[in-house]
């Protein structure tokens, strides 16, 4: 399981990595582009158009990171009240169910991803901005998000949880 979560870790970072990217497009892009707007009265061509797409990247390339420092906001009213055991047993549970929806939702994005690639699809704004590339991304990260939460389900299963986290504070969850 180390070899796994090592990988998992290499994977996440390059995504995560990717995602940086294009926030710092946004942060830097979105500024720029109301500068000119401001000066020049004209927006940059393309900007709000690459902006859409950007929004796409950090959200389902930046998702892993989330997952692997167990950052995501969630309710423990019920969970804290059970013993270790039972809230491995239910929180690996709740990965399985969640793991179940994100793989209902890769498979018919990774079919649209390879017809989008096929027909090199493109979105008309201003600017005609090729599509496909972020049709593939998301599809390679709803994936990823998949596999790591079926594999967090199958540690917290088979392991229950490691020792920090059983004695942490709820009020860090």
């Amino acid at each position: 399981m180390q070899t796994i979560n090592s990988l998992l870790k290499i994977v996440s970072d390059a995504l995560g990595a990717v995602a940086m990217l294009f926030l710092a497009f946004l942060v830097f892009g979105t500024t720029l582009d109301v500068l000119v707007r401001a000066l020049t009265g004209s927006p940059i061509t393309g900007v709000f158009e690459f902006t859409e797409l950007a929004l796409v990247m950090v959200v389902f390339l930046g998702a892993g990171w989330a997952q692997r420092d167990d950052a995501h906001i969630r309710v423990t009213v019920f969970t804290e009240k059970l013993s270790p055991a039972a809230r491995a047993r239910v929180v690996a549970l709740a990965w399985a169910i969640g793991a179940l929806a994100l793989l209902m939702l890769a498979i018919p994005a990774t079919h649209e991803a390879i017809y989008s690639v096929s027909i090199r699809e493109f979105r008309w704004g201003y600017v005609k901005i090729p599509i496909w590339w972020t049709k593939a991304s998301l599809a390679a990260g709803l994936w990823f998000a998949f596999i790591q939460m079926a594999i967090q389900s199958l540690q917290l299963f088979l392991f229950g949880e490691p020792a920090q986290t059983q004695q942490a504070s709820p009020d860090l969850h």
